[in-house]
């Protein structure tokens, strides 16, 4: 069986769900936020042997000792009684979370198709660059500070050709609804006034003249590489995932042959990660080079397989089922 880590509203866990049923392969899909609301976690360990499941309260259960792979996709935080108070709330929390994170320990990790553990450690972009160039890539020119001299001094040498982006991610959350805040050019405007914001450390990089950008969706030894027609709108040359921001964009996406030494590179930082599935952002330029920016080791991938054709799902089903 194959258990699929997720929550309630996650396309592309249904997207992977509705494969499954077709090809009737047994699963068991696990949203976190029903813990406590529809099953417990039971974790028995003796010298003897390790008796752990997952109790379902309507008497469904799953014993860890048959799950043949795992696929974590989105899980969330359970939900917690409202009415406790914040001290109440922040130990249950906590406890709550650890308990989750025991039963993936629990769990071999060779069964999964990226431990949690290493998508934590795969998630940071400076990381990412530094063995980016280790391995090979070309990447643009980056500057990551909050002192404005350095800052200016780098906009001067580029003379203003720089983007500025997330040190982290590129969204946050205000009054439950996601807002993006996109790769953008900087203006010299915002250097001069920097006094006036307060001090948060970002990304700022040489900006480099693009045919498209290139999603490539990493499975094992699988590379599928899809390029994003970024070019075709001008909201969206700077930062095709701006084209979210814009209901009348629908960029055009086409399969790209890569070369075989940049596949080998794709697949090379995903297992200096220990990962074996990630999403790697690349531009091709308009002097036909290949440069990294940044790999979501857990990104989306539904709406490429959607757009091109690419099987994904079934990439991502076989290794499971190898594994």
């Amino acid at each position: 069986m194959l258990l699929i880590v997720t929550n309630k509203t996650d396309l592309t866990s249904d997207y992977l769900l509705l494969r499954l049923e077709e090809l009737d392969i047994p699963f068991h899909r696990l949203n976190t936020e029903d813990y406590l609301h529809k099953y417990e976690i039971n974790l028995n360990l003796s010298n003897e042997k390790i008796d752990s499941s997952i109790n379902y309260f309507n008497g469904k259960k799953i014993k860890i000792s048959d799950i043949k792979g795992v696929y974590f996709r989105q899980p969330v935080i359970p939900e917690l009684d409202p009415t406790i108070t914040e001290t109440e709330f922040n130990f249950a929390q906590r406890e709550t979370l650890e308990i989750l994170r025991s039963l993936w320990r629990l769990i071999d990790e060779n069964l999964w198709l990226n431990h949690p553990k290493n998508l934590l450690l795969a998630n940071n972009k400076v990381d990412q660059l530094q063995k980016a160039v280790e391995i090979g890539f070309k990447i643009p020119k980056t500057c990551i500070s909050t002192d404005i001299n350095v800052i200016e001094k780098f906009y001067k040498y580029y003379e203003g050709n720089i983007i500025v982006k997330a040190l982290k991610h590129g969204f946050y959350k205000e009054k439950n609804k996601i807002k993006i805040v996109p790769t953008q050019k900087v203006k010299f405007k915002l250097i001069e006034n920097m006094q006036k914001y307060a001090k948060i450390p970002a990304i700022f990089q040489k900006r480099i003249e693009k045919k498209y950008d290139i999603r490539v969706t990493v499975i094992g030894k699988d590379v599928y590489a899809t390029a994003i027609h970024s070019q075709d709108h001008e909201d969206t040359k700077t930062d095709w995932c701006a084209m979210d921001l814009h209901e009348d964009i629908n960029l055009i996406h086409t399969k790209h042959d890569l070369p075989d030494e940049i596949k080998q590179f794709c697949i090379e930082i995903t297992n200096r990660f220990h990962l074996n599935y990630s999403a790697i952002d690349l531009i091709y330029s308009k002097d036909n080079s290949y440069y990294f920016l940044e790999m979501n080791p857990n990104g989306q991938w539904g709406w490429i397989e959607d757009n091109v054709g690419f099987p994904i799902r079934d990439s991502i089903i076989n290794y499971l089922l190898k594994k």
